[in-house]
């Protein structure tokens, strides 16, 4: 087998029971898209779609297929991005709840809006970029676009994870898990990132999408995602589910809901009250 078919063959290996075992913790914890677990669901399903084109094109080599390729491996960084980021958005409810807001749902708005813009760049570049006959692939502008702004976004996380962390003293014993897990996950999401820009920004044969170096890829993106999945899977097992009114405004996404005119909504006070009600 080519090798990499073997990788694909280990994705689907890997991603067909995390993504069933995914599918559990989101029926434990919700499917709301504040959930860090939906996002972890949704890369299982990328990946596996991802190794299904790899088989595929085995036999058909077409450009369509080579584009999805490309935009499969492209957007897989979105639901990596978004997985941390509604984990760090239950942490910093649990905070908020105890201590003065330094963070609020508008700085979470604006990390979501820019991993957000950066997967709808990293689509259309997808569509647009060229393949040559000997496997060169042209990026497009777009495309780069869209991995600045994934950069731009985990800098953001890791802002409000730096700012974060020194107040977890005031939050529960079990929620301490959920800092505990991100800050093991960002190291490896920042060397997948790494790969992503390299693959965009080099004009190296290594890294390239389609006929790049297999080990140097399995090294650098493969690895870091199957340990980042495991990590949150094993955190959605180590953290009990928060029920809807439980739920803090960040990861309640309060923000989304849509006022009715001429009313107010009122504040919720739902993370201190479960907070004195563990105390």
């Amino acid at each position: 087998m080519h090798a990499r078919d073997v990788v694909a063959s280990i994705e689907l290996a890997v991603y067909i029971p995390a993504a069933i075992t995914a599918v559990i913790i989101c029926a434990q914890h919700g499917f709301n898209r504040s959930s860090g677990w939906i996002y972890t669901l949704i890369l299982c399903i990328v990946r596996i779609a991802g190794a299904v084109c790899q088989f595929l094109s085995r036999q058909d080599h077409s450009n369509g297929l080579i584009e999805a390729k490309i935009i499969i491996d492209s957007i897989g960084l979105s639901p990596l991005l978004l997985a941390t980021l509604g984990l760090l958005s239950r942490f910093v409810d649990f905070i908020n709840a105890k201590a003065s807001s330094t963070f609020t749902t508008k700085h979470f708005r604006l990390l979501q809006l820019l991993i957000t813009v950066g997967l709808i760049l990293s689509i259309a570049g997808g569509t647009s970029g060229t393949v040559q006959p000997d496997g060169t692939v042209t990026i497009a502008t777009t495309t780069k676009a869209g991995i600045g702004l994934y950069i731009v976004a985990y800098v953001g996380i890791v802002i409000v994870y730096l700012c974060s962390v020194p107040r977890t003293s005031v939050i529960t014993n079990q929620e301490r898990r959920v800092p505990v897990a991100i800050i093991l996950a960002l190291p490896f999401v920042l060397v997948r990132l790494i790969y992503a820009a390299c693959s965009v920004f080099l004009h190296s044969h290594l890294f390239n999408i389609v006929t790049g170096n297999v080990a140097l890829r399995v090294a650098m993106a493969v690895i870091e995602e199957f340990v980042v999945v495991a990590i949150y899977i094993a955190l959605g097992f180590l953290v009990t589910k928060l029920d809807a009114n439980a739920r803090g405004p960040i990861a309640g996404r309060e923000w989304k809901n849509k006022r009715t005119k001429g009313e107010r909504r009122p504040r919720r006070h739902s993370m201190g009250a479960l907070e004195q009600q563990r105390m």
